[in-house]
């Protein structure tokens, strides 16, 4: 099932990331006072960001830069030789996701570095030293996305397994880090050097391994302009489209416990938080089998061999399933012993038919997650469009679930309209672009 090199790494870096989680929220239990907890987790929430760029948003310049790599491979300084076209076409490329994420980069410390200084500094005891710690956060998150360009050009020619490797290496990192600042009592201080070591590990990989790559053009002469006619218009335009997807499934099962909270109370909140923590983890470990496997399927339709795409992507969601399934089987066997191993924390879950109705929300999105990647696969993001008004749906049923019953409603809502609505709207327009694809 792991044989693959890429896949094996994905899922290691994943698992070290959520391995290392229970310590880091129970150092913060621990550690911090209730005051401080606030601050803790919304900075760290802006770390994670970058996380969303990286592996969510970044895939579509995986997928476009996968298509070349058939042409082209790795020169011994760490730069890619091969069809001068193909060069050409992911000098192009970086560029236009350069000049894309540097815009997000901007964005972020306009938003949530100035906003969040003036928003929440006042709250805090040393406002200067929150805006310091708080503007280095936000500004060394919006310089690590500046590197996602590279690193994801590196994953789709091919790099796969030493990428993942080094996001193992950057999980390890960032949970030292906050562990570290955690100890010393000081939210902030974990959350800057989480995002410090973050930057620090992707800068020193791609300076060393592939550092002909920071060599890009700041912009293309006319002549590689003509022999790449039209590919940065369709990066951006795909681009904008991942971003609509990533961004909606990523909010929808994080609004759950806000709606809650507004709803109802901070007791079903904080119960639904948990126990949406361990549903969600399943869908994590699970996506791995495909995301490690991005740079492959983008190279076989690059070539023409979509029945091989085809039965690849097959397999790997199959995996996949098969993963998510154990995951879930095994976590769920966990919070059932709880009560007789810590039962003052199992009282802080939900019950355990609001766990599977939440598994099953779970594997909706691992469900859509195949689908929009066997499409990414031939560049095309059209599937946002379906999965955003899913996801609509999901977020207004649940919504009306937790105005009716609770959290226990809500988490029946949740699932019923992942898989009842959101699910087959995406499943209507893949099995279509499918059918027009493979003939």
């Amino acid at each position: 099932m792991a044989g693959d090199a890429g896949v094996r790494a994905t899922a290691a870096a994943r698992l070290i990331a959520m391995g290392g989680a229970p310590v880091t929220l129970y150092l913060a239990a621990t550690r911090l006072p209730p005051g401080a907890q606030g601050y803790y987790f919304v900075a760290v929430n802006v770390v994670a960001l970058a996380q969303l760029f990286e592996l969510g948003l970044g895939t579509i310049v995986v997928q476009f830069a996968s298509h070349e790599w058939p042409r082209l491979r790795w020169g011994p300084g760490g730069g890619l030789g091969g069809d001068p076209t193909a060069q050409d076409a992911v000098r192009a490329l970086l560029l236009a996701a350069l000049r894309w994420f540097g815009l997000a980069a901007v964005a972020l410390f306009a938003i949530a570095g100035v906003g969040g200084a003036l928003l929440f500094g006042r709250g805090f005891e040393n406002v200067l030293g929150f805006a310091v710690l708080w503007l280095g956060i936000v500004a060394l998150t919006g310089l690590y996305l500046l590197l996602v360009p590279f690193v994801c050009v590196a994953e789709g020619c091919g790099d796969v397994a030493a990428v993942q490797k080094m996001r193992g290496a950057q999980a390890l990192v960032i949970l030292l880090a906050l562990w570290t600042g955690l100890a010393q009592h000081s939210p902030l201080f974990a959350a800057w050097l989480a995002a410090a070591g973050q930057f620090t590990v992707a800068a020193w990989w791609i300076a060393t391994r592939h550092p002909q790559l920071l060599k890009a053009p700041k912009h293309l002469p006319a002549h590689l302009l003509d022999r790449v006619a039209g590919l940065p218009a369709r990066y951006g335009a795909e681009q904008k489209r991942s971003a609509q997807l990533w961004i909606a499934l990523w909010l929808a099962p994080q609004l759950l416990a806000p709606m809650l909270l507004r709803l109802r109370d901070g007791n079903e909140a904080g119960k639904l938080g948990v126990t949406l923590a361990v549903a969600i983890a399943p869908l994590t470990i699970g996506l791995a089998w495909l995301h490690g496997r991005y740079p492959a399927f983008g190279a076989l339709v690059a070539e023409g061999r979509r029945e091989e795409f085809d039965a690849l992507v097959r397999r790997a969601f199959g995996e996949a399933t098969a993963v998510f399934m154990a995951c879930a089987v095994m976590l769920t066997g966990l919070v059932m012993l709880l009560p007789y191993v810590l039962p003052a924390f199992a009282f802080r879950f939900l019950p355990l038919t609001s766990l599977a109705l939440l598994f099953a929300g779970s594997f909706a999105a691992l469900a859509l997650q195949a689908m929009a990647g066997w499409l990414r696969a031939f560049r095309d993001e059209a599937i946002a469009v379906p999965i955003v008004g899913g996801t609509v749906v999901v977020v207004l049923a649940s919504g009306a679930g937790a105005m009716l019953g609770g959290a226990r409603t809500m988490c029946l809502a949740y699932a019923v309209a992942s898989l009842g609505v959101a699910v087959p709207m995406g499943l209507a327009h893949f099995l279509r672009v499918r059918r027009e694809r493979l003939s």
